[in-house]
């Protein structure tokens, strides 16, 4: 018995496998066991290098290798084989199934041939027991009877499956005549539907197809034309018709036949139509292909219509919405960016008035702020009582957006109608504008007609009141900011006036002014840096603007030559940069370069390096002036002059004999942090 393996693909055998199982092909191997006395036998059929068992009695397995085996040598020569021993032969001592378990030892086997002398199987017994007298002759004629009985019940079967397949190939060939009439019916039911479906979907779509035939010039369109152009449902219009639909500022981009001819026409276009329903505007977009004769002459334009006034409503508002922010961006006042802002939505909406009114809940009253309307609409202006609009400032304190189609309709706005005609307004959007949870203010959008108000136009209003109201908050904090700053000016001027005061008090007495008038030059400076600072917002200012406000009131800004790039400096550095430079001006004026009509200051500064490692580098250099000898003793000055600006910078002062020459030098992070 050969061992078991998994059944390799691709058997190539005439016939069918069906033919070898057979319930009569187990009882030929039941027969042969018995007629040889044998506890094995198979019915083996060749299966590329394995073998395939259909019948089999004594074992189990269905699958053995060829290799090693007994019938090798059958199917190799085509005659009977016996070996009665197998483990004295050369080959299947090899085999798994000899050497080792179950130990087979005596081998018989007659070839299965077929009609055609083609040999592809054995009818085979085998033995646990070495037999050295082989077979008897009764034994042999029997399996070789045996062999032959096979091969006649394999092929009845391989006949009996052939014809059972003819006939059903005959059966399956009618069916499926049948079948392909079925299909054909079912396909021209489907091709109906379809098209009705086609119609349907474009409709649903809004796309409508056309066909324009240029020689006759007649359009057959589908429904869907009809009923975006807004005519009755027709099958053919003219070009004539199709053209007097068209906005008349767009007619010129309607190509003429001759440019669809030459193919110099364009088949893709956007343009305008007003329908004839309704008299309203809608957007198309009508795309098309050209139909040709045999030679090669365009004959007819095939396309589709498509009514897109939704996305390009859609685009416009979006662009609006930028429009609206950037004029709120750009706008240099509270009023101009609220009027610009309500005259483009206004333009968007096509409405005739748009505005803020500021609401003061305790006063009862709508403050119309400033807005924009149609010429064809008066403006309105000045105090609006809640007594009048009562249910709509009701309606608004609850924080809900207020959208009213036709003022006649809800029967709650019957009070406030007269008051609505009389403001020239039949349907209303009112957007309020809530701080922590009260009525502060709103935003306006009035038309003059009743108006069918749909769901993109109110978000696109409320949307645009969201950017209006940030930026109105935007202005006023800056408003309170600049007030908040004036009056911490206001008190810091008239601190530093009462130092001064009590300055000259103190020294009211003393005959040397000199100091007196020092101190007050050096709050004086203080007093520039400070200004500098509140203009803005205390946050930070540059030294070219801190270098002017100390030169100024000096008088000596023309005779100190500055130059330097931009630096920014924070609150505590423009003070000490303020006391810095007064300190070397003042010193300049008394003993040095300024103190002459001839001489000159020359005040420069450097950014080295980027980042965290840039450093400026400041210096002072006079020239002109009378000749300069170190101070014998170190006063308040020049302490301050090497104080310079403090922990972060470094001062050096070099007393040459040309003039005072000051170097500073700070880190940039921190001359704009502190």
């Amino acid at each position: 018995m050969d061992a078991l393996g998994v059944r390799p693909a691709g058997l190539d055998i005439d016939g069918d496998l069906e033919a070898f199982s057979d319930l009569d092909l187990d009882d030929i191997a039941v027969s042969a066991a018995s007629l040889c006395r044998a506890p094995i036998a198979l019915v083996s059929i060749l299966d590329g290098d394995h073998l395939w068992f259909p019948a089999r009695f004594g074992t189990d397995q269905v699958y053995g290798a060829l290799a090693n085996s007994g019938c090798a040598a059958v199917l190799a020569h085509g005659v009977s084989v016996v070996i009665p021993d197998m483990m004295m032969d050369p080959e299947t001592q090899k085999n798994a199934l000899v050497c080792g378990e179950p130990g087979l030892r005596f081998y018989a086997g007659y070839p299965l041939i077929t009609a055609e002398n083609k040999i592809f199987g054995t009818l085979c017994v085998m033995d646990l027991k070495a037999r050295p007298q082989g077979l008897s002759q009764q034994e042999s004629e029997g399996l070789a009877a045996l062999a032959r009985q096979a091969m006649r019940l394999m092929g009845l079967r391989g006949e009996a499956i052939t014809q059972e397949r003819r006939l059903t190939a005959q059966h399956l060939r009618r069916e499926r005549v049948a079948l392909q009439a079925q299909q054909a019916d079912l396909e021209r039911r489907q091709a109906r539907e379809k098209y009705a479906l086609q119609q349907a979907a474009v409709a649903a779509g809004g796309v409508g197809i056309y066909e324009y035939d240029l020689v006759s010039g007649n359009i057959t369109v589908s429904p869907e034309v009809c009923r975006i152009i807004g005519i009755p449902v027709t099958e053919v219009v003219t070009a004539l018709q199709w053209t007097m639909r068209v906005h008349e500022d767009d007619r010129e981009r309607i190509p003429l036949v001759s440019q669809l001819m030459d193919g110099s026409a364009p088949l893709k276009l956007e343009y305008r139509v007003i329908r004839a329903s309704d008299r309203k505007e809608r957007w198309i977009l009508q795309q098309g292909m050209l139909d040709r004769d045999w030679a090669g002459r365009p004959i007819r334009l095939i396309g589709t219509i498509q009514d897109i006034t939704p996305e390009k409503n859609a685009t416009s508002r979006l662009m609006t919405l930028l429009a609206v922010g950037d004029a709120l961006r750009m706008a240099t006042t509270r009023r101009q960016a609220l009027t610009e802002a309500c005259q483009l939505l206004g333009g968007r909406l096509d409405v005739q008035r748009v505005g803020f009114a500021a609401v003061a809940v305790r006063d009862a009253l709508f403050t119309i702020d400033l807005g924009w309307c149609s010429p064809d609409v008066s403006p309105i202006s000045g105090n609006l009582q809640f007594g009048v609009f009562r249910r709509t400032s009701d309606f608004l304190r609850s924080g809900a957006v207020l959208v009213v189609d036709d003022i006649s309709s809800p029967p709650w706005m019957q009070e406030e109608q007269n008051a609505c005609r009389a403001l020239q307004m039949e349907a209303q959007i009112v957007v309020p504008k809530m701080d922590h949870d009260e009525l502060t203010g709103c935003l306006f959008v009035h038309s003059a007609t009743p108006r069918d108000w749909t769901l993109d136009e109110t978000s696109f209003i409320r949307t645009a009141a969201d950017r209006i109201f940030t930026a109105l908050d935007e202005w006023d904090a800056e408003v309170r900011q600049e007030i908040v700053n004036h009056e911490i000016l206001h008190r810091l001027k008239n601190t530093l006036s009462i130092v001064q005061s009590l300055a000259h008090q103190g020294f009211r007495n003393v005959d040397d002014q000199g100091p007196l008038t020092t101190f007050t030059s050096r709050l004086v400076a203080l007093s520039a840096a400070h200004d500098l600072l509140m203009r803005r917002n205390w946050q930070s200012t540059d030294l070219a603007s801190l270098v002017g406000g100390v030169l100024t009131p000096l008088g000596v800004e023309s005779r100190v030559e500055i130059s330097g790039p931009f630096l920014k400096l924070g609150p505590d550095t423009a003070t000490s940069f303020s006391m810095v430079l007064h300190e070397l001006a003042t010193n300049a004026m008394k003993y040095g370069a300024l103190s002459v009509p001839d001489g000159k200051v020359f005040l420069s500064w450097t950014i080295t390096g980027a980042g965290e490692s840039a450093v400026m580098s400041l210096i002072w250099r006079e020239a002109g002036g009378p000749p300069v000898t170190p101070p014998e003793r170190t006063g308040f000055g020049v302490r301050l002059l090497k104080a310079g600006l403090g922990r972060h910078g470094k001062t050096e002062l070099h007393y040459a004999p040309t003039g005072l020459w000051a170097d500073l030098t700070a880190p940039t992070l921190s001359l704009a942090t502190f």
